[in-house]
């Protein structure tokens, strides 16, 4: 890691969590939609997945921070309010 990595702006993390949080909220709200059904657990698994994920990001690494916030941009940007219909 870089001098100029060690030294970076801390809300660039901030964002990234915020960025984590509005995702997570809704693959929640997708599984209530979803009630009991496999989709549901579908759902609920997404969002265990997508915390252990952002959980690895070394918070201390700029690029690494970056990196997972343009994904997590382009996840939310693509996500549409109504859970998408999963293939059986």
């Amino acid at each position: 890691m870089t001098l100029t990595e060690q030294v970076f702006n801390p809300m660039s993390y901030d964002a990234m969590l915020e960025l984590a949080t509005r995702i997570g909220g809704r693959y929640n709200a997708w599984a209530d939609e979803a009630g009991q059904s496999a989709s549901a657990a579908h759902w609920r698994n997404a969002g265990i997945e997508l915390r252990r994920q952002v959980r690895a990001v070394d918070s201390h690494s700029q690029s690494a921070v970056e990196a997972k916030r343009a994904e997590l941009r382009e996840l939310w940007a693509t996500m549409p309010v109504h859970a998408p219909e999963l293939a059986a």
